[in-house]
Order: C-alpha cells, then sequence, then structure tokens
C-alpha cells in the first residue's frame, strides 16, 4: 500500500548470485487486482467479482491473510474473521479456511493468487497494531529481534502448510491455486534505517530461505511485496534494494508506486524491469493506484505499465461502489466502518476503463516470460 536509475551497494557473499537474463518462451504480460478483504464478503459478491474479473481477462488477485471487521470495507459488507495470530504463535485456522474458499473458486476461473502472509503497516505504523507489534513493540524491533525472526519464520511455515480442506495440498504445493507468497507486504517501511543500510541482517533473504525448502520446486515463487513501499524518484527507491536483488531465494520483484502522473512512472519503467530482469529475477507492479476521478490519470498510467509488457495488480479493483459512485446500499461513506483511501475503482466505476487495460496486457507480449508461473 502506499507510502534516474541508481547505483545498487554490493550485497554480501552469502547473497549473492551469478545470474543472467531468464530466457522462456514467451508469454502474454497479465493484470488483475490486490484485495485484503475478499475472504471477508459473501459468497455470491465473491463469484460476482472474480467472474467479472475473469471475463475482463485477469489472471491475478491479491490475497491478505488478514482479519476482518464485521461492518463494511470499501463499500461491501464483510463478516467477522480473527487474526490468524491475536497472540503470537497461537493460530485460529479461520482466515486461511475463508482464504482458502476463495482460491477454489480462483481455480475454478483459470486464475492464481499471490498470497500476502503479513502486512508490515501494522507494526505499529499505517494500518495499526497486531500480536507482532504488541510483542516487539514497533517496526526497529521487529526486524531486529532474532526471537521476531523465528516467530515470523514459524508463522509463514504455519501457512506455506496448510492443507487446503479445497484441494487436499498444503498451499505451499498448490501451484495451479497460487502463482506466489510474498515475504511480507511492503517490509522493511516503517525501518528506514534499514533499507538505507540495505537491510544490514539480511531479513530479506533470510526469510525468502527459510521459504523455499517448504516450496520445495513445486512452481509457487516467492516475491518480495514491494520493499519499504511506494517508489518515489529521487529519495525513496528501495523496491529493488540490492540485498533482495542478489537474492537466490527471491523469484519476483514487486513495485509498489503511487504516483500523481504518469510521467512519474517513465522514471522507472522499463530500467526497473531491466536491472531485475539482469539478475535473473521476475518483475511486476504488485501495487498501484490513482487518487482522485479522472479517469485520464489511470488510462495514462496503466498505458506505461502495458506498453513495456510489465504485469500490473491495481490497488484496489473492489466489489462495491468507489467513492466517485452514488452511495447506494449500506455500505456507503463512514457508515458502519466504511472508508476509502481513494485509490478504489469498483467494478461499475467510470473512474477508469478497468476492463480495457486488463484487456490490453492480456493481449500484449510480456517483457518477461511467466511461464509455468501464469501461464
Amino acid at each position: 500500500m502506499k507510502l534516474s536509475s541508481f547505483v545498487l551497494p554490493l550485497a554480501t557473499a552469502a547473497t549473492l548470485i551469478s545470474a543472467s537474463p531468464l530466457v522462456e518462451r514467451s508469454t502474454p504480460s497479465f493484470a488483475g487486482s490486490s484485495n485484503y478483504y475478499l475472504h471477508g464478503v459473501s459468497a455470491s459478491t465473491q463469484q460476482t467479482y472474480l467472474s467479472t474479473l475473469h471475463g475482463w481477462g485477469a489472471k491475478v488477485v491479491r490475497l491478505w491473510v488478514t482479519g476482518l471487521p464485521n461492518g463494511c470495507v470499501k463499500g461491501s459488507p464483510t463478516t467477522y474473521i480473527p487474526d490468524l495470530e491475536t497472540t503470537v504463535r497461537q493460530y485460529n485456522d479461520q482466515v486461511l479456511a475463508a482464504l482458502d474458499k476463495v482460491l477454489a473458486q480462483l481455480v475454478s476461473y483459470g486464475m492464481k493468487a499471490i498470497i500476502v502472509p503479513h502486512d508490515a503497516g501494522v507494526l505499529k505504523g499505517a494500518n495499526g497494531c497486531d500480536a507482532y507489534c504488541n510483542k516487539y513493540g514497533n517496526s526497529d524491533n521487529f526486524y531486529n529481534s532474532v526471537q521476531a525472526r523465528a516467530d515470523y519464520d514459524a508463522r509463514v511455515a504455519y501457512i506455506l502448510n496448510y492443507v487446503s480442506p479445497s484441494s487436499g495440498k498444503k498451499w505451499s504445493q498448490w501451484w495451479q491455486a497460487i502463482a506466489a507468497f510474498d515475504i511480507q507486504n511492503e517490509p522493511l517501511i516503517g525501518s528506514v534505517d534499514l533499507l538505507e543500510n540495505n537491510d544490514p541482517d539480511d531479513w530479506l533473504c533470510g526469510r525468502a530461505g527459510k521459504m523455499k525448502p517448504i516450496i520445495a520446486g513445486s512452481g509457487v515463487r516467492i516475491a518480495t511485496g514491494g520493499i519499504g513501499g511506494s517508489e518515489y524518484c529521487c529519495d525513496h527507491e528501495y523496491n529493488l534494494l540490492s540485498k533482495a536483488l542478489y537474492c537466490s531465494a527471491i523469484d519476483i520483484m514487486s513495485v509498489h508506486g503511487y504516483m500523481t502522473e504518469a510521467s512519474q512512472w517513465s522514471y522507472f519503467i522499463p530500467s526497473l524491469e531491466q536491472q531485475a530482469a539482469a539478475q535473473g529475477k521476475l518483475l511486476m507492479i504488485e501495487e498501484w493506484g490513482v487518487d482522485g476521478s479522472p479517469a485520464g490519470q489511470f488510462d495514462q498510467q496503466v498505458a506505461i505499465f502495458n506498453n513495456a509488457g510489465i504485469p500490473w495488480l491495481y490497488w484496489q479493483i473492489t466489489p462495491g461502489q468507489d467513492q466517485t459512485q452514488t452511495c447506494q446500499g449500506s455500505c456507503c461513506g463512514t457508515t458502519n466502518g466504511n472508508s476509502y483511501d481513494g485509490f478504489e475503482i469498483g467494478l461499475t466505476s467510470s473512474k477508469g476503463n478497468v476492463k480495457a487495460a486488463i484487456s490490453k496486457a492480456d493481449g500484449t507480449t510480456a517483457a518477461q516470460s511467466w511461464a509455468s508461473i501464469i501461464y
């Protein structure tokens, strides 16, 4: 979520790999959406949402392992779902079971998920304070603690080893439903000193290294999740942090960006893709969004990605109405806890021509091959 080329600092020998650009059969690009609360809306709303995205040609939805309120989220009623951990290392599978039902629907539409196992924004950040925040106090304490790393690795392993009631497979092996797991959503966003010092304790590569043996060649990949939050020229450029770029356990470099105009993206695209490809990594725009109502900004920004053949997920295409639409129903404005961040585009909104943009991505040859991951 929202927060020139640059010289990459040297990585440690433990994380360096000798890499070459990926060479595989060409594939189309792809598009889709993040939706952190989809597992909490009604089954009929899920079906309408996914069938509509599928009809537009979307291939991926990014889902979050997070609890939800009994109320409204971004124009849709949601049912209460507890967090996976209200106390660290005490797990409640209810959220995983709810997500599993969404994964089964994705498979039926030939779509896949990227799974976010945790949000750095709840480490006493913009998105609240969860069990890890309560135990460790803040972001710096969390990332600097050996015990926190062990706790977090246990959480991620629990998620990866969860056996799907729908498929009978562990999530780590369910490649038909899951394209990738993020290490975390926007890791290190609240610890700028660690970002500026190139993740000195190898938190990113260390976590990916713990995930890799569990996935064990299943075809499911590991993505960074948008290191440090949104890219901004020219003093907040952490999405391709060297320690991650040179880490052999990481497969996908995830870019997050919230720009006010398309020209700001031109600074990063296609140069970031070229840097990732040079180290054998895939690159995608995992989060981006347009504030306000002008359709032109959406159309202009998405054209940057589609013209470069770089896949993207919007933040967020919503099943309910966005804030530019006339309020209808019980989940509008600020009723029942409902709120907006301004980037939402509802399925029926005219804020941007999402259908055409997804169709364009689907019909464009990708800059890199996504064979055996998406296609």
